[in-house]
């Protein structure tokens, strides 16, 4: 019983607590928008922030819909132009994430 217990808590631990679409583009020249969607409940969050540079930057999401749900998270992109969020915390626990390509999925 034991072992069953402890494989069973293991592969708990490896499920991602984010696990979602990422995009992003500019507003009128004046602000990117930062969409993100989770593909485990179906919520959009948005969040603004003027130019996705190679520093991080705190950006804070609202939920789209239901807006009972609204964090901050560091976004940058890499050398490589591929997107990087630090949810810090939020969804329970989430990571960093990084993907390539407009949008990406990603989980963290």
């Amino acid at each position: 019983m034991r072992f069953l217990t402890f494989n069973a808590l293991a592969l708990a631990s490896s499920v991602a607590a984010w696990n979602g679409q990422i995009s992003y583009g500019s507003i009128d020249g004046a602000a990117d928008v930062v969409s993100l969607t989770d593909y485990s409940t179906g919520s959009s969050y948005t969040g603004y922030i003027t130019g996705i540079g190679s520093s991080a930057q705190e950006v804070y999401f609202y939920e789209d819909y239901d807006a009972g749900y609204n964090w901050s998270a560091a976004v940058w992109r890499t050398t490589d132009g591929c997107i990087n969020i630090d949810f810090q915390g939020a969804f329970g626990g989430a990571g960093h994430g990084y993907c390539c390509g407009n949008p990406c999925d990603l989980s963290a």
